[in-house]
This record gives C-alpha cells, structure tokens and sequence, in this order.
C-alpha cells in the first residue's frame, strides 16, 4: 500500500477501469438531465452521455461532489493510515474544490490530508493525478507531491477548439446570433484555461482543419520541452482527428507518448461533440 492515497473527481478523464486499477480513489460529479440524474462515470458513460446531450432541447446542468461523498472516501484512506492528496477540478469552474476542503475539515488528523485545485479540467487534470499516482508509488509523501503538483500546475498549457457554437449558446455563454454567424462563416473558437483556472477565449480562426493546425503552432510556442513530456489530447466523439494529431504531435516535435481519451460529461455538456483539447506544459 501506497504511503499516499490519490483522489480525484470524475472531471480528470481518466477512465474508471484505469483509476480502480491504478487505486485512485474517485469522487462522482453529478449530471442532472430533465427526467434523471446520473453519477458521471458510475451510471452514466461517455457514449450515453453524448446520446442523450444530442438530443436534449436544453442542455443538462453539472453539480459538484458534496462534502459527503469525500469524505466516505477521504475515511476509508484514512482508517488504513495512508496520507491524502485530493485533486480536484478548477475553482474557477466548479465547487467541487470547496466541498473537498468542507469534507477535509471534518475528517481527523486533517494536517494528513492536502487538497489541490488543479485550475484545470479534462485529462490537464488528468495529468497531475497521474503524476501525484507515479510519485506516490516511488514512496514519496503528501508534501513533496503537493510541492511537485504546484509546479506543474504553473506550466501547464490546456488549448481547445470547438466545432460547433451550438452549445456554448445553449449554455447561454454567447447569443443566438453568435452562434449562427459562427457556424455559417465556419468560425472556429480557440480557448484556453487561464491561470486562475477559468476558461477564456484565445482566438478565433477559420474552419476546422486551420484550428486544429493552430493547435499544433500553439504548442510549438508555448511548449517547452515537449520531446521530453506526457502530452494529454482530450477529445469528445471524434477519435480520429484525436488518433491523427496525437501522430502530428509525435512527428514534428519527438514525442515519445500521447495520451487520448475521451472528454467526460462535466466538461463535455459545455463543449458538445467535436471537442478537441491538447494539454502540455510550457514555461511558468
């Protein structure tokens, strides 16, 4: 047993059958459609969910853990004597860092336990669990992985394109009009996820194939040492423009892997299908 228990929530991207296998302990974000509620990743899965988001009028809401569902798996790591480093998605995008620290508070010997808002989402978090899991193996302990963690945090990039306006104006995130110009001029968003961890608008460019080769340029002046990392690609149902920019990431800068995986509900109601988000680290 690790000398640290990893926990995360559902918005890192990570699947459930690596994070069970790996001992990561996963808290649920909830999604609330009209007729019924689902815990993201337990009773609902990706291709469900994007079954029902196609078709829904209205866009289902996200809610955040509760300090209770943390702190059921906060106790079970803290009854084996293991220290706790809980990961979570951004402040700035949800509560689920404030209910962490609600269950933190109630939790005995809480100096044991470390909760870090990773001021990003999708598989940007999904990098830092995988690192704070890595490092927990080597036996290291919670201050040196929170230390390791900080500073990743401050060098990592996550840079995402969209190929439909639809959801962002379902979301009421911009106008009708908006959405209908964009989609007719074949305007394609670039955003990214700020250093205070909210989401903010980058760039516009035109159509897909241009926005995705942006991607790519992003990367090349933002990245540092990007040979030399695990570079993470979001993607939401579309794998095979995921597949061929993993291989475009590996050829022009040597990279030796890419990890793909499939952008969950929690951040995945926001983006509609067609998603694809690149996630490296470039300087502080």
């Amino acid at each position: 047993m690790n000398k640290v228990k990893i926990i995360t929530d559902t918005a890192c991207d990570l699947t459930m059958n690596f994070l069970a296998s790996a001992g990561i302990g996963v808290v649920p974000m909830t999604i609330n459609f009209p007729d019924r509620s689902y815990r993201d990743g337990f009773d609902l899965g990706r291709e469900e969910f994007y079954g029902l988001l196609t078709s829904a009028v209205k866009l289902p809401t996200t809610a955040q853990p509760t300090p209770g569902d943390f702190l059921r798996v906060m106790q079970e790591a803290a009854a084996g004597g293991q220290e706790i480093v809980v990961i979570t998605i951004s402040s700035g995008m949800s509560g689920t860092y404030e209910s962490a620290l609600a269950a933190r508070e109630q939790i005995d010997q809480k100096e044991r336990v470390a909760v870090f808002d990773s001021r990003t989402a999708s598989l940007g978090q999904g990098l830092l669990v995988l690192k704070a899991q890595e490092m927990a193996a080597a036996g290291k302990g919670k201050n040196e992985i929170i230390k390791e963690l900080t500073g990743m945090r401050s060098r990592l990039y996550s840079v995402f394109t969209l190929d439909t306006l639809e959801y962002l104006k379902k979301g009421g995130r911009i106008s009708r009009v908006q959405a209908v110009m964009g989609d007719v001029l074949n305007i394609k968003l670039i955003l990214e996820v700020n250093k205070e961890g909210r989401i903010v608008p980058r760039e516009k460019t035109r159509g897909r194939r241009r926005a995705i080769k942006r991607l790519l340029e992003i990367m090349a002046a933002e990245g540092r040492e990007l040979y030399n990392q695990l570079i993470a690609i979001g993607h939401s149902r579309c794998a095979e423009e995921a597949e061929a920019l993993a291989a475009e990431i590996k050829k022009l800068y040597n990279v030796k892997v890419v990890r793909i995986g499939e952008i969950s509900s929690t951040v995945g109601t926001h983006t509609g299908p067609g998603c694809i988000a690149v996630f490296f680290q470039g300087e502080s």
